[in-house]
């Protein structure tokens, strides 16, 4: 009888704000977000810092993170990045009966807003909305009351706004908005993120790490072959070793030309459709996209590309 031995791996975990912009300090779970932020707004800014960059002198005062390599322009955005290394929330609000804390300072000072109820109230007649921030007032008054905007132009655009006190960000469709409405909860309360190779799930706590990674990321070693697999999978794999495996029967491609074989007829079908009729039957959900692909996952990991990734930026970032 052939056994599995069961390899115990201890659940990897970090903090997921790890990535900042160099420019206004905005931080991202993902380098790309970042990326993707600065080529959003900050372009000019970047060419004109990559012309005047001496890279001998830039490599001397550069500041980076000891702990994970990232280099930042300012030693003050480095000292802030620093902090999200850590699980300590060491910015504590003094007010009797809220136990709010934050690992940012900036953090607790924008809910330090919300305390003493000073706002920024929209200047537009018979709007009464009210903003905890001027830039998020601003903002508001430039995407639903600007007449160049899409806003008052069309009224089916932006029309989906953010109920988070003092955000008020608008989107054009309700998905961009329930995106965003995360956004709010993963940079206050989110504080590990599993770093299995192509996960990347956040959890509020290690103990819902811990159990993801026994569900979906706990492996054994095949005592054959000792290769590592998933111990979902292992009875499939370890029925690749029995004497009679190659009598188990196969389903074999009939287009011409092609020699592919598959362990079931499901996946033959599948193979036929994508790779010989060409088929593509997985739009993307986003409006005025309209690409089309064989496979859902192709479909869903296209639609958390840049093109469709839309990022919260901040203008109160606070040094």
């Amino acid at each position: 009888m052939v056994e599995a031995v069961e390899i115990e791996e201890r659940p990897k975990f970090r903090d997921i704000r790890r990535y900042f912009c160099q420019y206004c300090g905005i931080c991202r779970s993902k380098k790309t977000l970042i990326t993707s932020h600065i080529n959003s707004h900050h372009k000019e800014e970047d060419e004109k810092a990559r012309k005047e960059r001496d890279p001998e002198e830039e490599s001397s005062k550069s500041h980076t993170c000891e702990d994970c390599g990232i280099t930042f322009k300012k030693h003050a955005y480095l000292l802030q990045h620093m902090q999200s290394h850590s699980l300590e929330r060491p910015f504590v609000c003094a007010l009797d009966d809220c136990q709010a804390s934050y690992r940012r300072k900036d953090h607790l000072t924008r809910h330090l807003l919300l305390h003493e109820g000073k706002t920024f109230k929209c200047p537009v007649v018979n709007c009464n909305t009210e903003f905890s921030l001027l830039s998020n007032m601003k903002r508001h008054v430039e995407e639903i009351h600007d007449d160049s905007s899409p806003a008052v132009t069309d009224k089916s655009h932006k029309q989906h706004v953010c109920p988070e006190i003092g955000c008020g960000k608008v989107f054009r469709f309700a998905s961009q908005l329930k995106k965003h409405e995360d956004s709010h909860v993963k940079l206050e309360s989110v504080d590990v993120v599993c770093l299995e190779p192509g996960c990347m799930m956040h959890f509020t706590n290690v103990q819902c790490l811990k159990a993801h990674v026994n569900s979906s990321h706990q492996y054994m070693t095949c005592d054959i072959c000792g290769s590592k697999q998933l111990k979902k999978n292992i009875k499939r794999h370890l029925r690749s070793h029995e004497p009679d495996s190659s009598s188990l029967e196969t389903f074999q491609c009939e287009f011409k030309g092609c020699s592919c074989t598959f362990s079931n007829k499901s996946n033959l079908d599948k193979h036929k459709k994508v790779v010989h009729l060409k088929e593509k039957p997985f739009l993307c959900g986003f409006p005025d996209c309209g690409m089309r692909f064989a496979y859902k996952h192709v479909r869903d990991k296209h639609e958390k590309t840049v093109k469709h990734v839309f990022t919260l930026v901040s203008s109160t970032f606070l040094l």
